[in-house]
């Protein structure tokens, strides 16, 4: 299993991060490497049942495809989900009030479902634990530089290229 985790310092109070974070479908319009993100169903109160399809591309040349539903959320501050898909398990986003700003902590407990990941998982999970953190720490740079333009109302604004 792989137990990940990230946490992101941003320069806005949580609920204005969370109201960027909860588009979830404007995600691939700032964040690079988030090729898709559709919500499927929407949710009811404070987005318990929302189904959303993703499709991340990873650094080192796969994309994971795989399905979150949120089965817990205390808006601003708390969601919780059941990950399906190329991953199975758990992920968790947490936002708390942090000196300028707010932290958010992305956690992910999840086991790959593709034969050969689940192999470089046993064999050797450092390429997997980078390419996520490389993945989440584009995205932290990005939605950090959205809060700072003040244009996160309207997330319209191209993903920087990959290096």
């Amino acid at each position: 299993m792989l137990r990940l985790r990230s946490t992101w310092w941003l320069p806005a109070p949580a609920e204005r991060v969370w109201e960027v974070l909860e588009r979830v479908e404007d995600w691939p319009r700032w964040w690079p490497g988030m090729d898709a993100a559709t919500v499927v169903r929407e949710g009811g109160t404070a987005t318990v049942g929302e189904r959303v399809h993703l499709v991340v591309r990873s650094p080192i040349g796969y994309r994971l495809r795989f399905g979150v539903e949120i089965v817990a959320a205390e808006p601003p501050r708390r969601a919780a989900a059941r990950v399906v898909g190329d991953l199975v398990g758990t992920g968790e986003w947490l936002v708390e009030p942090a000196a300028a700003g707010c932290a958010a902590t992305i956690r992910w407990h999840v086991v790959p479902v593709r034969p050969a990941m689940r192999t470089a998982l046993r064999v050797l999970a450092w390429p997997l634990v980078w390419a996520h953190g490389r993945v989440m720490q584009r995205g932290e740079t990005a939605l950090r530089a959205l809060l700072e333009r003040g244009d996160d109302h309207r997330a319209d604004v191209t993903p920087t290229p990959a290096r």
